[in-house]
């Protein structure tokens, strides 16, 4: 197993404030030994120290080989072009991981989206519709022509909790007025995930006792 060029990944890196993920690109790779973009954050260069231990993970849907693989590397070496780069030495080998499963539920929430673009630059925020919600992403109703792997901030509330993320597109969803999009959650405090959680648990109470009403 080897990741090649262009191929976009994930950097698992623990900080004070807990897991952060960040996407990334390839640039290049040989052996035991992977460059990859410097992670952006908000346009600044997110900085990594030299020595940290991190996990790499990426995807694959080609119809020879699918699924996620990850595994641990530590940053060897940075270099200061004109594109910020991170040398990574794998520490093992590339692992298939289980794909995380989340309940998923029906729902309308209002929502606030910022498309990103690359550098960290934002698009004026917009409305849209959250149509089905999990602990792992959610189903968006959207005029913005989203593409695969976009990535937008988004803001909604549960309840009394306002959660606060970011996200990136990962299919198209044929809607009744055209094109949803489905999005994983890229950087969600754990807590927020867990307040996701709740709510589906409790959702899905609601409508299983709504269909016992509509059958009685």
């Amino acid at each position: 197993m080897q990741v090649v060029p262009n191929q976009l990944v994930e950097l698992h890196v623990d900080s004070p404030a807990g897991m952060r993920i960040y996407r990334t690109r390839v640039e290049d790779a040989y052996d035991d030994l992977v460059i990859v973009g410097a992670p952006l954050e908000k346009g600044a260069v997110v900085p990594i120290r030299l020595g940290t231990e991190l996990k790499i993970e990426f995807k694959l849907t080609g119809p020879d080989k699918e699924g996620r693989f990850s595994t641990t590397a530590i940053v060897e070496k940075r270099f200061r072009t004109s594109i910020p780069l991170l040398q990574l030495r794998l520490l093992g080998e590339w692992q298939k991981t289980q794909e995380r499963m989340f309940v998923r539920v029906p729902v309308h929430l209002d929502a606030v989206v910022v498309p990103l673009q690359e550098g960290g630059e934002e698009l004026p925020p917009q409305t849209a519709l959250i149509l089905n919600l999990s602990g792992g992403g959610f189903l968006l109703r959207s005029d913005h022509p989203f593409q695969i792997d976009d990535e937008v901030r988004i803001s909604f509330r549960i309840g009394s909790e306002q959660i606060v993320s970011t996200a990136y597109v990962v299919r198209f969803v044929p809607g009744e007025t055209g094109q949803d999009y489905g999005f994983a959650f890229l950087d969600i405090p754990e807590a927020m995930r867990k307040a996701i959680i709740q709510f589906v648990f409790k959702r899905q109470i609601e409508l299983a006792e709504l269909t016992r009403e509509a059958l009685s």
